[in-house]
């Protein structure tokens, strides 16, 4: 598999309904412009900051079936995730 075989963009749409307390997610290949339906699952993703201030690590599992991936990152990662997907950050802010 060459690495243009490996790679996709994807866009993804996060929309709250507060009545259910629920978050709607659309998801389009940036290629093709068609949505993408992901399976009936689950997830758990952890990000955490390491004691030295600087390394950003990620966890996340598919909690059907147990498999697990771990993702290091700099703190631009948790910027992003503090500043785009918890609810009541403001993108605008982030550096």
């Amino acid at each position: 598999m060459t690495s243009s075989e490996a790679s996709f963009s994807i866009l993804l749409w996060c929309q709250p309904d507060l009545r259910n307390e629920t978050t709607v997610l659309r998801i389009v290949r940036v290629d093709t412009g068609k949505a993408v339906n992901f399976s009936d699952s689950s997830f758990l993703l952890r990000v955490w900051l390491e004691e030295n201030g600087i390394t950003v690590r990620c966890f996340i599992r598919h909690i059907a079936s147990g498999r697990e991936a771990y993702i290091q990152s700099s703190s631009n990662l948790y910027a992003f995730v503090k500043a785009c997907l918890l609810p009541d950050s403001h993108p605008d802010s982030a550096t």
